[in-house]
């Protein structure tokens, strides 16, 4: 199905850009400005005593590590068969499928999520192993643990919370096919990978701490960023519709998605905060939300 999108002769492009770029900086700003403010973590509490809970840990990220890895290259780079994409072209202003090919797969911001989620996994995998053999972890490197997974978190969040409620709505509304959405890669970008920070959050005693709020900020604003340079200087369209900088709104509508990031980044943040005290008031809450975000099933099948 092809539509067409009406800029009404309006390009809010530069407006887009400067508030794209403002966001950008001062959430840089503000990560510096308040990183000092980040006490001494508890990595007993990260990563266990060394012992039986530290391995399990181990098993457990490293095999979620595996699992992004197996999905990025295997499901997705290395795959022959064409990803299908419903992409607005910028010159023709032509929403439309696109078969993406190799590493033009990894260009949405899903499979940014993917990727940061690896990384969390990974990094932190590997931090475990270290105490678990009573190496020395440095602060700082604890510190980049705790920030990849909230960052993780936050982009999974918003990743799940945008399709089930915005992308696979409008497709269902369109009439496009919704298979190729329920795919064994999308779901480990728009479900597991949420499932299993959550897991993580819950169980593997990770922490979202409040000083690192800006950086669902800047992952948002960078992947803004990168897709303007795609539209323009790479494939020459948007793999969201929603993203084009150029309409009337497209400013207010941007804020918005970055405002988005916020509160996914809050939920999570929350989620963290409660568990402190009350674990099985957390549990529940990652239950509901959960519930309220991911899809394993295309909603026109009984």
């Amino acid at each position: 199905m092809v539509r067409k999108l009406s800029l009404e002769g309006y390009d809010r492009s530069l407006i887009s850009r400067v508030l794209i770029a403002l966001v950008l900086i001062s959430s840089i700003l503000f990560y510096i400005l308040n990183y000092d403010r980040i006490g001494p973590l508890n990595i007993k509490n990260l990563h266990g005593n060394g012992g039986v809970d530290t391995w399990l840990r181990v098993v457990f990220r490293l095999s979620c590590a595996y699992l992004a890895i197996h999905t990025t290259l295997f499901w997705m780079v290395f795959n022959p068969v064409p990803g299908v994409m419903v992409v607005l072209f910028r010159e023709s202003l032509e929403v439309r499928e696109h078969p993406s090919q190799g590493l033009e797969k990894l260009g949405t911001f899903s499979s940014w999520t993917l990727i940061l989620f690896g990384a969390s996994m990974l990094l932190n995998g590997l931090i475990s192993i270290g105490v678990g053999v009573g190496i020395e972890i440095p602060p700082w490197l604890i510190m980049s643990g705790v920030s990849i997974f909230a960052t993780g978190f936050a982009s999974a969040a918003l990743t799940a919370l945008v399709v089930r409620h915005v992308i696979i709505p409008s497709m269902v509304d369109n009439g496009e096919d919704l298979d190729h959405m329920f795919k064994p890669h999308e779901h480990v970008m728009h479900n597991l990978a949420l499932v299993l920070l959550s897991i993580d959050l819950l169980l593997g005693g990770m922490v979202i701490l409040w000083e690192l709020i800006s950086l669902s900020l800047i992952v948002g604003a960078l992947y803004l960023i990168f897709a303007e340079f795609w539209a323009i200087k790479g494939a020459g369209y948007y793999v969201y519709e929603f993203i084009d900088p150029r309409p009337k709104f497209a400013p207010l509508f941007l804020s918005g998605l970055l405002g988005v990031c916020l509160i996914s980044f809050c939920i999570g943040l929350a989620i963290s905060e409660i568990r402190e005290d009350y674990p099985l008031l957390a549990a529940f809450a990652i239950l509901l939300f959960l519930s309220f975000s991911v899809r394993f099933r295309d909603p026109s099948t009984r």
